[in-house]
């Protein structure tokens, strides 16, 4: 065989060692990007689902909570649960809940070892089933949700109005208020829920309220007449005064000297207390005695000359007992750990003054408040301009009125339009308001004995010099006519708030809460 023939035979029998190597090579490298490939896009799935589960897309759908049939997700159940941490995190410092740790790490009931997590998701739960059981009630009725869709969109309005004075976004304010799985359609869905739930509930009460007789009223008054009647008596009281555990260098005093101190601020409270009692008891009057003494009438049930309440759980626990104990006009002396009472029962009767209703509107004038020293504020009174102002709006409002129907409901209207009081959502209603419930001026025109059913007047009320409540303003009232007496609005109101408890609690029978996954996404 010549050389060329064996070398084109050796060719022709397959690629030589080098060439097997660089295919065998180039096969790895193949296989090195098929698999990296695969790789890549499996980490890219991961990382997205990652993305995903972050964003809380998938906890916020999973079931909560099953409430009869019907699911509640964790987003749902959120809005809850926020509900009610924000309603005890507005008085966190005063209630030891601190927004800054977890919830499941804060008790909220030692003795139970109940945190404050436990709380919260067991109030979500009730609320939730709730509202869900008195929508679903509504629906039976006949309610729809466009009955509720202005109370929806004005609902929707004041929260974007929140959400922009804060500088944030409706969306993310609702997150912000609810959680991070909130958002606007869950809100709206459940706001929706609400006020349908809403519209049965008033429905139920006020049949029930409205729908016990005499004889019913009569029977729970006589079970109850401690609650119902009205109680008159005086009451003085000598506090014993705080002594000063220091000396003039802020060096602390030997103990016996302080209790020296003590034993005489408490004899000094005494001996007070008791001349103020001879006095009484010869015939002065108490009111006497608290101007005699400068006694302190910010607290009004300690110092007071023939007070009236309503219900014996109405007068102070510090003396009640004693009272209550008394002849009628028989002065007496009590001694508390922290002073002396001088105190005379005159007596209980069932009050029949009848109450009356009102709408009104009220127009404040413009005030500027200051922050003193001690970050008190105090609110300046209006300038003669801001009354003006005032008054021109209040005379406005009150010529809409006169050239309008000039009924209650286009009188309720314009409440709901122009009053700055809290009762405008509900057209300016005060019902069963007993005498003395108004500011004065305010009490004097409804409960003048030639006022007469749809009479319209207006007010002008100025709160006290230094008060540190109150406020100023105008008021258009309009007049609506008698009702019945306050222990008949009491004992109806107690009557109906257990009727309505127990038909409501019936409805919730149907609706048992069964506790989802989701729960585990709430309060960590």
């Amino acid at each position: 065989m010549s050389a060329s023939r064996e070398k084109k035979q050796r060719q022709s029998s397959g690629p030589s060692e080098k060439a097997l190597r660089a295919q065998q090579e180039q096969a790895a490298r193949k296989r090195k990007t098929i698999i990296y490939s695969v790789i890549g896009a499996v980490v890219a799935v991961l990382v997205a689902a990652l993305l995903v589960w972050r964003s809380g897309f998938f906890q916020a759908r999973a079931t909560a909570a099953t409430l009869g049939g019907e699911t509640i997700t964790t987003a749902e159940l959120s809005y809850y649960y926020h509900s009610a941490r924000n309603s005890i995190a507005a008085y966190g410092s005063y209630l030891g809940f601190d927004t800054t740790k977890s919830d499941e790490d804060q008790l909220y009931n030692a003795a139970d070892n109940v945190t404050y997590r436990d709380h919260f998701l067991e109030t979500a739960l009730n609320a939730a089933q709730e509202h869900l059981t008195l929508a679903r009630e509504a629906e039976k009725a006949g309610h729809t949700e466009a009955e509720v869709k202005e109370n929806l969109d004005a609902n929707i309005a004041a929260r974007k109005s929140e959400a922009a004075s804060y500088g944030m976004s409706y969306a993310a304010y609702l997150k912000n208020l609810y959680g991070t799985y909130m958002t606007p359609a869950v809100y709206e869905k459940l706001t929706t829920r609400y006020l349908m739930a809403n519209l049965v509930s008033v429905e139920k009460y006020s049949e029930l309220f409205d729908g016990y007789s005499q004889d019913e009223l009569d029977s729970y008054y006589q079970e109850n007449a401690d609650t119902l009647d009205t109680f008159e008596f005086s009451c003085l009281y000598f506090p014993v005064a705080t002594v000063d555990t220091k000396d003039a260098d802020g060096n602390a005093l030997p103990e016996e000297d302080v209790q020296k101190l003590k034993d005489e601020a408490k004899e000094a409270a005494k001996k007070n207390a008791e001349e103020a009692l001879e006095a009484v008891k010869d015939g002065a009057s108490f009111q006497s005695q608290v101007e005699k003494y400068e006694l302190s009438t910010s607290t009004s049930a300690n110092n007071v000359d023939h007070a009236k309440v309503v219900g014996s759980a109405s007068i102070s626990s510090s003396y009640r007992e004693q009272l209550l104990a008394l002849a009628e006009n028989q002065p007496e002396l009590v001694e508390s750990d922290n002073g002396y009472y001088v105190i005379a029962y005159h007596g209980r009767t069932l009050s029949e003054d009848l109450t009356r209703d009102v709408r009104h509107i009220l127009v404040r004038p413009e005030t500027e408040t200051h922050t003193d020293e001690n970050g008190s504020s105090h609110e300046e009174a209006p300038t003669d301009e801001a009354w003006a102002a005032a008054k021109e709006k209040i005379d406005a409002i009150k010529a809409e009125y006169d050239a309008g129907e000039k009924t209650e409901d286009a009188f309720a209207e314009l409440a709901k339009k122009h009053s700055a009081d809290s009762s405008a959502s509900n057209g300016g209603l005060y019902d069963r308001s007993p005498d003395g419930y108004f500011v004065p001026e305010f009490n004097s025109w409804v409960f003048d004995a030639s006022r007469q059913p749809g009479d319209v007047g207006i007010v002008q009320h100025a709160k006290e010099e230094d008060a540190t409540s109150g406020y100023y303003g105008y008021h258009l009232i309009y007049y609506m006519g008698e009702n019945e007496p306050v222990w008949m609005g009491s004992a109806r109101e107690a009557l109906a708030d257990a009727a309505y408890d127990q038909w409501s609690e019936g409805l919730r029978e149907s609706y048992p809460i069964t506790q989802g996954s989701g729960v585990n996404y709430l309060g960590k």
